[in-house]
This record gives C-alpha cells, structure tokens and sequence, in this order.
C-alpha cells in the first residue's frame, strides 16, 4: 500500500509523469482572466478550472494558474466552493479547506515558478446538489479575477457520459459491444502504412472515450489492446487495422465492469478471460459493496463482452499484493496484512489456501520463472513459491541501496538471460534465481538511474530487442527528493552492457509516457498526456527467443489447435500496482496481400515463461468473415513473433 495519497481518481501514475512535465490536461471548465491588481509575491495571474468527470456525488477538477508577474519561489493559491463541495484527494500539493474557503500549497519540488509559466494540480472532491464552479481564485493573495467564461469542448473531444451511481453499478452489464467495424477514426487505408523508423515515435489514435489516452492496457488474446473509457469502470478496446497496425487501430467502447479499481492486481487467464481483483483505490462498486471494498474478484469475457463477479479473497485485503499466474494459469496472490497467499482458480472462480510466506511484504514485484516457481521482490523481503510444496523459501538479501528504504519496489522484469531487473528509487538491482525453487540466488548492484531520476512505481516491459524500457520521474513522489533532470525520462536498460540510456520522448504537449505493453508486430505502446504513442525499438530478437510453430490440427468444432515451442514467450514482468505479463501466443494470418486477421488463442497449456526449446500448444479461433484460402500462419509472444510463416489453409 501506498504511503500517500496525493492520487487522482482515474490515472494515478499518468498524471504523476503529467504534473512532472509541467504540462496540464485540461478539456473543459472556467477561465479566469489575468488579474491588475498587484501583489508583493504576484502581480498577476491567469486561472484555470476544469472538472474532469463527475459521477452525481463526487467529481474530479483539474486547476492550472499562470504567473503574469516576477518569479515566484513558493506558491498558495485559494478559493471558495460557491456549494458545498469538499476535496477528498488532491495531488502535487497540500490542501487545507475550512468551510467553502479552500487553500492549496506547493509541496517541495514545484514551489518556482517562472514568469509566464504555470503551476497545476488536481484533486478529488464530493458534493450534493449542484457542482459549480468556483468564480475567483488568489496566487499568493493576488486575485485572479475576470468575468467567468464557460468553453465549449472541443468537437474533436466528445463528453463522457455521466457515471452511474456508484451503489447502484450492476454486477452483470447488459450493455453490448461497439461492432470493432465501426466508423473508425482514422479511416483505415487501402495500404499499409510504413513501418515507422527503429528508435522513434508514431501518434496512436486518441481514445475517444476519454478524450486522451488509453492508459492501463492489458492485449487481449485476439490481439486488441484492452484499457479503460472516462473513468476506471468503463472500458474500451483499440483494435488494430486490416494491416496489423495499432498507429491506424479503432477504439471500440465495452461493457462497464461492476467495479472501478485504481492499483489492482490483473492477469490474463487460459480461457482468454481478463482477471482483475483487490484495488488500493475503489471509486466504483456492485450493489452491497462499498469503497472499503479492497478484496472483490472482477472477470471480463471478451466473447461476451460481460462482466461477472469471482469468490473474494480468503483474507480480505488483495488491495494492491503482489500477484503472478501459474504454470496452469491460476492466479498466486498474498494479502497486504499478513503472510498468508492463497490462489485463485479460473475454472471455479474461487480460491484456496497456498503456504505462507516467512514474513509479510507489501509493495512486491512478482515474476514467474520457467521453472513455475514465482519470485517475490521488494525492499522488504525476498522470496520465492515452490508450486509442487506450496512452500516460500527466503532468498539472499537485496543490496541495501536498491530501493529507498521500506518503499516500492517499483517493477520487476525477468530478462531474456534469466536474470531479473529490480528497480526502486534512483537505483537497480540484478538479481539471479538459484537452479531450484530452494536456491538462495546472488545479487548484483545495477546502473544508477539516468541523471538521478526517480522509478517509484514506475512501469516497464521486456522489448523484443531485449532491453528493458521504463519510465523515470525527476522527483521521487514518496520522498520529494529529487534528480538533476530537467523532468521524466523513458529510458533503456541493456543487460548485455549493464547499462542504461535515455531514449527520445514522443512529442505530447500533456506528459511522458507511464505504461508500456508489447504489441504482437514488435513495436511498444505507451500512454502519455494526451494519447497513447508507438515506439519501434532499435535491434531485432535474437533466433533463439522466437516462438516456433510445429502443426495445427482442426478440433472439429470449429477451433483449430496449435503445438509448438516457446509459445509463452521467454521474459516476464511485475508490479503490485499494475502487471500485465504476456505469457500466452497470440496468433495472427497474413494474406499475400499483406492483410492481418488475428485469431482469438485460448486453451494455454502454460502461463509462465518458456525453457528454450519447450513444447507447448494453445488453441484458436478465427473470425466468421475471414474469407477461405491459404494464409501465413504466425504467432507471437511478448512482443516476439516466430520467424517464418506457417502454411496454412482452411
């Protein structure tokens, strides 16, 4: 668990990186004129105020405020709720409220603020009756007044649609699929755009849903892209073009889920399923829930397109533990106050008792290893799950500057080499698995971060190329310390060279990149500001790394099933706020014109990282219109495709 709560409702680790790049989202709201009147820290000021969303009790508003005067060193900025709106959250400051009369003060890393240049921050708030607007706001005692003005939003920005009560969110939705055929934005080309060049950036289409980015993503086993609409309860799904590209894809809207849950747990199941359960923040909830609801069990059906609810967790606090899948695809998990671990199956929708730690550990990344075992790293406690004894086995302790003290770990990455990646304030680790699940294992003091930059709780994917990519913050969000960076880096670690280098960021006007997941042609998505972004990594996979296709065989009730080797992919990744592993085929068919048609793959005989060279086998379906012919047969796993085509005809 956290250890503040500085959060924003709906993209926590978004609007850190966001606020750290000095930049502010704002869609619509009131605009406050520059101020005359002059102040002796301020002399004028310019003030925005945005609601980003609002559910009928509650709501979330962005404020940027623009200094016309000299220079300042330290900032507060006041105003009065015209009802009786109270902040519940609020984040990059410190707010008081008394009555109506609300005051906001910068908090150690954002307090200067040049001439011309603006401060931001966001918050959470609640209310009954109406939600308006405030009217003026002060900069260290300067009004900042001018008639209030409404915008109209932008036609290219579409208004979310309000939010069901939160008491009342159904547990089964009945709502139905967007047909992923539909208007696409934008139009789909008769031929295939270029790849983009290794080392740069292509724009994805903004999610019109929630008017910017698509952040959280998961990849679904039919190859679409899942994240969340306008709030954490709404869904969408970017699917890409008739030529496998994601930068030409069409956002569709899904059914909402029963609950909105910010730093969960999720995984991937066998069936295709997508698992998500506990949540440090719950903003939405099935009737006879409530906020403090930190153990529920939520499962989408993408066949469906449904939601429905699993058993909660045996010891009532999922929140946000560490989390891995099994070899068999069931979900290992502990609880945030105690040692206990328990696994849930997806067949029954239930857990079991699985054997405690030596210890509890909170804020651990958890990675599957080949061997089906599962390591558990943080700051502090280092373990490993034996599945065949349901047994943990305390390993050799971390280096004691790898993280900040008993703070986040931030993710865990297994690499191509076996080894895994461990990153916690402005330091890495190299940790090195024993030969068997009881082994200790060795460590190696990693790189430091790029420019003393900070990755609490930063997010990072395995590339093809082997490289690890990862974001980085110019200040940590726990302790206010901060780097020499001017602000967030994406970086590259290279374990061949035990070294790490920053890489180009995409040109978004609202913020850096903040999560990253493995697209099945090779290419990394990442969600920044304003939208998600596609970044092609310099180098190719090694031979040895890429799935392998043996035969496909009918099933005879309309699915076909696939052997071959390394089809969960090699590498793996972890963290107790967001995961989203790969290890499952994703299964794709070329034309000899180049056109792309995913197959839905389910049935994974194994969901943790593959030894060289093991055979495994999955099953798929394809889509009702795809026309009969003779197709080049693909599959590929953590961003990694096999090399050559299957022939393949139906």
């Amino acid at each position: 668990m956290r250890h503040i709560h500085l959060r924003p409702a709906a993209y926590p680790r978004l609007w850190r990186a966001v606020a750290a790049s000095g930049a502010a989202v704002l869609t619509s709201g009131v605009v406050v004129a520059a101020a005359t009147t002059t102040a002796s820290a301020a002399t004028g000021c310019q003030a925005s105020y945005s609601v980003s969303s609002d559910w009928g009790s509650g709501f979330g508003a962005n404020v940027s405020v623009t200094n016309l005067g000299a220079a300042i060193t330290s900032w507060t900025v006041t105003w009065t709720f015209p009802g009786n709106q109270q902040v519940t959250q609020l984040w990059n400051g410190t707010v008081a409220q008394s009555g109506a009369a609300v005051t906001v003060t910068n908090v150690s890393y954002n307090g200067s603020v040049a001439t011309g240049a603006a401060l931001s921050f966001g918050f959470n708030g609640s209310y009954s009756g109406t939600n308006t607007a405030p009217t003026q706001f002060k900069l260290n005692g300067t009004v900042c007044s001018a008639a209030v003005s409404t915008p109209s939003a932008s036609g290219s920005t579409p208004t979310p649609s309000p939010s069901p009560s939160r008491t009342s969110a159904s547990p089964s939705p009945s709502a139905s699929p967007s047909s992923p055929s539909a208007s696409p934005s934008p139009t789909p080309s008769s031929t295939p755009t270029p790849p983009n060049p290794p080392g740069t950036w292509v724009a994805a289409p903004v999610n019109p849903y929630s008017g910017g980015p698509g952040t959280f993503m998961w990849l679904l086993s039919d190859g679409s892209i899942l994240s969340n609409g306008a709030d954490l309860h709404q869904w969408v799904k970017l699917v890409p073009d008739q030529f496998g590209n994601y930068s030409d894809g069409t956002w569709v809207q899904l059914a909402t889920s029963p609950y909105g849950l910010g730093a969960a747990q999720e995984h991937m199941l066998p069936d295709g399923r997508f698992y998500q359960a506990g949540g440090e923040y719950v903003y939405f909830w099935p009737s006879g829930s409530s906020s403090n609801d930190h153990n529920g069990v939520q499962l989408y059906n993408p066949v469906t397109n449904t939601w429905s609810l699993g058993q909660s967790g045996l010891y009532g606090n999922l929140q946000d533990t560490g989390s891995a899948s099994l070899r068999n695809g069931s979900v290992l998990s502990s609880d945030q106050r105690s040692a206990s671990t328990q696994i849930f199956n997806p067949s029954t929708n239930t857990w079991s008792a699985a054997g405690s730690r030596p210890a509890a550990a909170g804020e651990d990344g958890w990675v599957p290893l080949s061997d089906g075992s599962v390591v558990s790293l943080s700051a502090s406690g280092q373990y490993r799950y034996n599945p065949s004894t349901s047994t943990w086995t305390t390993l050799a302790p971390a280096p004691s500057s790898y993280a900040n003290g008993n703070v986040d770990s931030s993710m865990v990455t297994l690499l191509y080499d076996g080894r895994i990646l461990v990153m916690g304030s402005n330091a890495t680790a190299i940790y090195t698995p024993g030969s068997t699940p009881s082994s200790a294992g060795t460590w190696a003091q990693g790189p430091a971060t790029p420019q003393g930059t900070y990755t609490d709780d930063v997010y990072t994917t395995p590339e093809p190329n082997g490289k690890v990519i990862f974001d980085s913050v110019k200040c940590s969000w726990i302790t206010n310390a901060c780097g020499s960076a001017s602000g967030p880096l994406v970086s590259e670690f290279d374990p061949s060279t035990n070294t790490i280098t920053p890489i180009s960021l995409p040109p978004d006007p609202s913020g850096a990149p903040v999560n990253f997941i493995d697209l099945p042609n090779g290419q990394v998505m990442a969600a920044a500001g304003s939208r998600n972004w596609i970044w092609t990594p310099v180098g190719s996979p090694q031979n040895s790394w890429r799935p392998a296709v043996g035969s496909v065989t009918s099933n005879g009730n309309g699915s076909y099933h696939l052997t071959g080797t390394q089809l969960s992919g090699m590498v793996s990744t972890g963290e107790d706020d967001f995961q989203a592993p790969e290890n499952y085929p994703i299964v794709y068919l070329k034309d000899s014109a180049g056109h792309v048609t995913y197959a839905r793959s389910f049935n994974f005989s194994s969901m943790v990282p593959s030894k060289p060279g093991e055979s495994q086998t999955a099953d798929f379906t394809l889509p009702s219109a795809l026309a009969h012919g003779t197709y080049s047969l693909y599959v590929s796993s953590c961003g990694v495709s096999s090399a050559a085509g299957y022939s393949f005809t139906f």
